[in-house]
């Protein structure tokens, strides 16, 4: 079941995440786009803005390839600072495609990766609407825009990853941005307790 803290985005676990990705993919009138929408913001930790800041040229190759490292530009990041973000994981790089061979298709004058059923680009106050839409739809309670970078950062620190690759991953300016994500992951701390 999804953690959620009054006040802070809730946190989802892989078999909920894959609840949310059926319900969407089945309920959603545009579900390629909001599946990728899900699994850029789960697999990758992007905040909305950044998401709905994406252009196509962004994360695919002049030849048609999706990229593995995007460089977010300073106009779309938290900060205004130039970042990177990781678009490895199997399961977000096959939803990309799958979405971009449809946005391909799309007869739009924006360059915006993702854009409306009127192919107008996504704003970010409507990713962040969208994102508390379909997490509610998949009955998660307290799911927002930030729950997948939340999610991610839970996830990395029970693959052990170090404070400072989840502060890379995150992109965040300050160690103690990222420290909080460390103290916070309560199954962790049981974990250790355990053994």
């Amino acid at each position: 079941m999804a953690r959620h803290t009054e006040g802070q985005a809730a946190t989802i676990k892989e078999p909920e995440f894959m609840r949310v990705v059926a319900h969407v993919r089945n309920n959603s009138a545009t579900p390629e786009r909001d599946v990728a929408i899900l699994q850029i913001s789960y697999r990758a930790g992007l905040r909305a803005k950044e998401i709905a800041g994406l252009t196509i040229g962004d994360i695919i190759y002049e030849d048609g390839s999706l990229r593995e490292v995007v460089t977010l530009r300073s106009a779309v990041t938290k900060g205004s600072k130039v970042g990177k973000a990781f678009l490895s994981h199997p399961q977000l790089r096959a939803a990309l495609e799958e979405y971009v061979e449809i946005r391909s298709k799309l007869k739009s004058d924006s360059s915006s990766l993702f854009v409306t059923q009127r192919k107008a680009a996504v704003t970010a106050n409507a990713m962040s609407k969208l994102f508390t839409k379909l997490y509610k739809g998949a009955g998660i309670e307290g799911g927002t825009s930030h729950s997948g970078r939340r999610s991610l950062a839970s996830s990395l620190i029970k693959k052990k990853a170090n404070i400072y690759q989840v502060k890379e991953i995150l992109r965040h300016s300050s160690i103690q941005s990222t420290s909080v994500y460390f103290s916070e992951d309560e199954d962790t701390l049981c974990d250790l307790l355990r053994s």
